[in-house]
């Protein structure tokens, strides 16, 4: 299991300043999970960057796919501004670290942010494991 961060080229807003690009990064995620079998725990499209905490047998080409998928839209919004940041920051959660403290650090990432005072609210988050986990932060 791995808690994956993926920004944005010099975290540009991209997902809220073009929120059906966000729409399309969701979509995206939760479809390739399922594509690949992936267990997704949870997942969080911020305004420069994406959180997902999955299990995947390929974690590198689960994340090449996801941005690889997303950045021909991203092009056709702006063609002179580049979508991602080379790599990716990935986690394996320590020993003792727990899946719901990670999860609940995932989903709570727009409240900390000031985005929404309810973790459940937020549009752009969710799990294919537990769909009423945002309730719990």
């Amino acid at each position: 299991m791995f808690l994956v961060t993926i920004c944005t080229d010099n975290r540009h807003p991209w997902f809220s300043l073009h929120p059906t690009l966000a729409d399309d990064a969701a979509a995206i995620i939760v479809g390739l999970a399922d594509a690949r079998q992936t267990t997704l725990h949870a997942w969080c499209v911020m305004p420069d960057h994406v959180h997902f905490l999955l299990e995947d047998a390929d974690l590198t080409g689960y994340v090449r796919v996801f941005k690889g998928s997303l950045t021909p839209r991203a092009r056709r919004i702006d063609p002179h501004r580049r979508l991602w940041q080379r790599g990716f920051h990935d986690h394996a959660p320590r020993h003792g670290e727990r899946l719901v403290d990670v999860t609940r650090y995932v989903f709570g990432n727009p409240v900390r942010s000031g985005i929404v005072a309810e973790a459940a609210k937020y549009r752009w988050s969710g799990s294919g494991t537990w769909p009423d986990r945002r309730d719990w932060v």
